[in-house]
């Protein structure tokens, strides 16, 4: 759920901060960095200098974003 909710809050293309992202959602503020740090690594997003994200061009359904994760075992 929480790499839903701040995916929700991206798909606008803009860049957004971190700190402004965790007070809308009102989760904690490493939540959002992690959340954010993962969709980095795993190319969904791209993070900025002092504290932004912003996602990269892809699929707009959050689903079509999940398929495309590699599998864990």
């Amino acid at each position: 759920m929480l790499l839903w909710y701040v995916w929700i809050r991206l798909v606008d293309g803009a860049w957004h901060r971190l700190d402004d992202l965790a007070r809308q959602l009102r989760i904690p503020h490493n939540a959002v960095s992690w959340a954010a740090k993962f969709l980095s690594d795993h190319g969904l997003a791209e993070l900025g200098r002092e504290g932004e994200i912003r996602l990269h061009n892809t699929p707009s359904r959050f689903e079509d974003v999940v398929k495309t994760l590699p599998q864990v075992s």
